[in-house]
């Protein structure tokens, strides 16, 4: 056993990143067993598993830079951040993700009491001279590739938080509703802000649509309103019916 698993790890650290199918053929292995050893291996910490296969450690942070993430589709953002201002509150604790998308969000809030938790530092500038905004940032390590704080510390502040309006964003969403992120950190903060929010926003624009990418961060349906520029595909649409989840584009 232990030798097969050198083996694979061999693989995965030297290509990068391998498929179930791939590895079975080349180590002549059942798909089957290759899918429990990844799965072994991934609880260990010394891969990532992924859909179809697995990557190396060392390849799991792809995200790009939140420099580079907010020149991209930039009138299509602002035009489906615009949209959830409808939703906002006075008095509304509001969570924003480290996404340009919310980034473009907090640029929009008009300056009246709530309460907006991020661990983005873009998002803290945003609503500096905001005085009547309270900004709450969850702490953390900090990630001078995003310009946000990451880690268990950020985690545990959202656990004892309640959001009213959580506003997240993805690299991909595909035809069966799974959320796709770019790296581990990103998505593992989500996921925790996800849990204390109340309503959910999906911010993503239709160039991420049909798209999947290392991470699946959570499925469609745990979000209520999915907020984009155009009109999703049939099969997603109907998805969305089906979860009751509302379209706004």
């Amino acid at each position: 056993m232990q030798k097969r698993e050198d083996l694979i790890l061999q693989q995965i650290n030297t290509i990068g990143k391998v498929s179930v199918n791939g590895l079975a053929q080349s180590l002549n292995m059942s798909v089957e067993t290759i899918r429990r050893d990844l799965t072994d291996l991934a609880q260990r910490g010394l891969v990532h598993r992924v859909h179809g296969g697995a990557v190396s450690v060392k390849e799991k942070d792809l995200g790009h830079s939140f420099q580079i993430r907010q020149r991209t589709n930039i009138e299509a953002k602002k035009a489906i951040a615009s949209q959830v201002i409808d939703y906002f509150f006075e008095g509304s604790v509001i969570g924003l993700d480290a996404s340009s998308s919310s980034w473009y969000f907090a640029q929009l809030i008009p300056d009246i009491p709530c309460t907006v938790v991020t661990n983005s530092m873009h998002n803290i500038t945003a609503l500096v001279n905001k005085p009547n905004i309270r900004t709450i940032a969850t702490g953390g390590v900090y990630s001078s590739k995003y310009d946000a704080f990451y880690g268990p510390l950020s985690e545990q502040m959202l656990q004892r938080l309640h959001i009213d309006l959580g506003i997240f964003s993805c690299s991909g969403i595909d035809s069966e509703g799974n959320i796709w992120e770019s790296n581990e950190l990103n998505a593992s903060i989500k996921r925790k802000m996800m849990d204390a929010s109340g309503q959910k926003f999906l911010l993503a624009d239709s160039s991420k649509f049909e798209r999947k990418n290392l991470i699946k961060l959570a499925d469609l349906e745990q979000m209520d309103i999915l907020v984009t520029d155009k009109s999703p595909s049939e099969t997603l649409h109907a998805y969305c019916e089906q979860h009751n989840i509302l379209i706004l584009s």
